[in-house]
């Protein structure tokens, strides 16, 4: 399928409110850095591939620091103790333009100065995506500049200072001079400090995405969900591979089975708001703690439901723990509102948690996997016709999920410099 699908304007701005779910210290960090920066591109001439890997790389910046210890302040982001930029870079790999992308994160925290340093053979190479990185940096520190506490207009003239005191050093002439003229406008201020999302609708930028690259974005997307914590570091994928399978048997549309894999991908990025804590906590959870996980299919859904196209794809992720007899969450939705992929997803997830291998114990064999699965049918949770179809291609089904699991896996402790599975 290559005709449109869904468009890069939304799946951006799903990704950033993603982001936002993490932590309250840092909430629009992300879309003031990429509204900041591409005020400044556009200011300084910049063409209109190059604003678009400004919005991209300004958009995904510091995302390596969903690796680390929560909370973190702007400043602890900005600091040279936690330079997230290399993980931030590796992570982005599979995005549009993801080489161009990853050479911007990668030095987007670099002063101006430190290119001027380099060796001439490589000062030139470097200098093609310094001018792009050192937008993202000036933006990246605006962000930070700004307080919450102040009316944003009484801080521009502190801010603007303590650019131009910057320029040549730590920020380029050309960019802080643009960074300059851009921010004499209020409106933009205002822009930054109350509504930076505004940016996803006024640039236009709405190019169009097919399922098929749909599949292959969400995949990264999944990444910034499992690689907070190694104790998820496999499991969107498992899902994925799992319910695209399983979808496939069960007789869905070849469009349909991709939707279910996009799904899959997507089913837990409302755990972003789930603090690690909780996420890898090794005994049971109290019951505080649990009404806290139980909100992530509501954010997941919440996420999703505005990406064009995504209509089904967000129903059938966020419902991934709604059950048959209606005692699911958060929804309460009973067996006449759940339809096939929902109640695919609702398998795949529970299949693919049980048997993934996970730090602190081994993954389920079959006999093991299905007594689980089938006390979930007998309670009336899940479907026994999805937990039959199952069995009959449990082999394909599990093979499918390990290899996606595994592959990912690798990728997440080779990203953040770990041993590999």
């Amino acid at each position: 399928m290559n005709e449109r699908f869904t468009n890069m304007r939304d799946l951006n701005a799903s990704l950033a409110e993603a982001l936002n779910l993490i932590d309250p210290n840092i909430e629009n960090h992300h879309q003031q850095t990429a509204y900041m920066a591409y005020m400044i591109g556009r200011e300084a001439g910049f063409s209109e591939r190059e604003l678009a890997l400004t919005r991209m790389a300004a958009l995904v910046h510091d995302i390596g620091f969903i690796t680390s210890d929560e909370p973190k302040s702007i400043e602890e982001l900005e600091s040279e103790d936690f330079d997230v930029s290399e993980i931030s870079a590796r992570l982005v790999e599979g995005f549009p333009d993801a080489k161009a992308v990853a050479n911007i994160v990668r030095y987007c925290q670099k002063s101006w100065s430190y290119y001027l340093t380099l060796d001439e053979k490589i000062k030139e190479e470097c200098l093609q995506s310094a001018r792009i990185a050192n937008t993202v940096h000036l933006a990246d520190a605006v962000s930070a500049m700004v307080r919450g506490d102040a009316p944003v207009l009484n801080q521009v003239k502190d801010i603007r200072e303590a650019v131009l005191r910057a320029r040549g050093t730590e920020f380029s002439e050309e960019v802080a001079d643009a960074f300059l003229r851009a921010s004499e406008n209020e409106y933009v201020w205002m822009d930054l400090r109350y509504n930076p999302q505004f940016l996803n609708f006024f640039v236009g930028e709405i190019s169009p995405v097919s399922l098929d690259r749909a599949v292959e974005m969400t995949v990264i997307m999944s990444r910034v969900i499992d690689f907070r914590s190694s104790f998820t570091a496999m499991h969107s994928a498992g899902v994925a591979a799992a319910a695209g399978a399983l979808a496939r048997f069960a007789g869905l549309s070849p469009d349909e089975c991709k939707m279910m894999t996009v799904a899959g991908h997507m089913h837990d990025i409302g755990k972003l708001k789930v603090p690690r804590a909780i996420l890898e906590k090794p005994g049971r959870l109290t019951e505080e703690e649990f009404n806290v996980v139980k909100e992530h299919p509501y954010y997941t859904r919440l996420i999703m439901m505005n990406v064009e196209g995504f209509e089904k794809i967000s129903w059938w992720a966020g419902l991934h723990h709604e059950k048959l007899n209606g005692k699911g969450y958060p929804f309460r939705l009973g067996a006449s509102e759940l339809d096939t992929g929902a109640r695919i997803m609702a398998v795949a997830d529970i299949f693919s948690a049980i048997t993934e291998v996970r730090p602190y114990r081994k993954g389920m064999n079959r006999k093991e996997a299905f007594a689980v699965l089938s006390e979930n049918v007998r309670s009336g949770g899940i479907d026994g016709d999805i937990v039959a179809l199952l069995g009959e291609r449990y082999e394909e089904i599990d093979r499918l999920r390990e290899a996606a699991a595994r592959s990912e896996g690798e990728r997440y402790y080779n990203s953040i410099g770990g041993a590999a599975v």
